[in-house]
């Protein structure tokens, strides 16, 4: 059988067609294959900042019930705090006005508004958080936290329990939402009258969904270790997962600095650096 021009041109056509529909394909995959890599690299980092984030708001509203309780007060001169008490409720504000800093260096702005019953029992006690405006180093919080209190618990150390539903908004329009719980023990500094060495030590569970939709959980294998001197966690260990894809977010051995070292599901050892 004789093939014309016009058929082997055609024939030539075709074959051409599929081998570069072929190549799109082998690339498009292997584009989504690094896409997936680095979602989950920049996942475990969003991840870690918004732990960080997290603690400095836990530290602030730890710091309301110690100055409404102890009156020893912590938090530096440039925040305004007011107390209405109203139909069984006193509700407290914390005010950053348009930026104040903390003690460990991260500038905050807005307020933090905490609201609990007045005949509550203080050793107990439930409290609910909101914010308006709030900002840490310029990235937004909104969203609700629910905090319960002991005074002493098992091991006679202060103890928060809060459930978590935020959302945080870096500079940039990249948005994170939270749910989960988390808990806070003070393990070490509690009624010595200085900030300095105050310790905390911090487990729980957490969801986080990034900005394409993706759910990862989010479990504290080893206690996450705070002090507050520092402007970082400065030891243990979290677990971040989606589907059958696991990874671990470590904070290194105690030492104070931005870094913290993640493996992801691959086994790629990368080291990030937190704001």
């Amino acid at each position: 059988m004789k093939t014309t021009c016009k058929q082997q041109c055609i024939i030539l056509v075709l074959v051409a067609s599929l081998f570069m529909f072929t190549a799109c394909q082998n690339e498009d995959t292997t584009s989504d294959a690094v896409e997936e890599v680095a979602i989950d690299d920049q996942l475990a980092q969003r991840s870690a900042e918004i732990d960080l984030i997290a603690d400095d708001i836990d530290f602030i509203v730890e710091e309301g019930f110690i100055e409404d309780e102890t009156y020893i007060y912590f938090l530096p001169d440039c925040v305004t705090i007011t107390t209405q008490i109203s139909s069984g409720f006193r509700e407290r504000t914390v005010d950053f006005g348009t930026g104040c800093e903390l003690p460990n260096g991260n500038l905050l702005s807005g307020m933090i508004t905490m609201s609990h019953e007045v005949d509550s029992d203080p050793a107990r006690r439930t409290v609910s958080v909101t914010f308006t405006n709030f900002e840490r180093n310029g990235v937004s919080v909104e969203g609700t936290r629910s905090i319960e209190r002991v005074l002493a618990n098992t091991a006679g150390n202060p103890q928060a329990t809060a459930s978590v539903d935020m959302q945080v908004t870096w500079p940039n329009g990249a948005t994170y939402t939270r749910q989960g719980t988390r808990v806070r023990e003070w393990i070490e500094g509690f009624g010595s009258g200085t900030w300095s060495d105050n310790v905390f030590s911090i487990t729980g569970n957490v969801t986080t969904t990034n900005i394409l939709g993706n759910t990862y959980a989010a479990t504290i294998t080893t206690a996450l270790r705070r002090e507050l001197v520092c402007a970082f966690i400065v030891s243990g260990t979290i677990s971040l997962s989606r589907n059958n894809d696991t990874g671990t977010l470590d904070f290194g051995n105690g030492s104070c600095d931005n870094e913290a070292t993640w493996t992801n599901p691959s086994g790629t050892v990368q080291t990030i650096f937190l704001d």
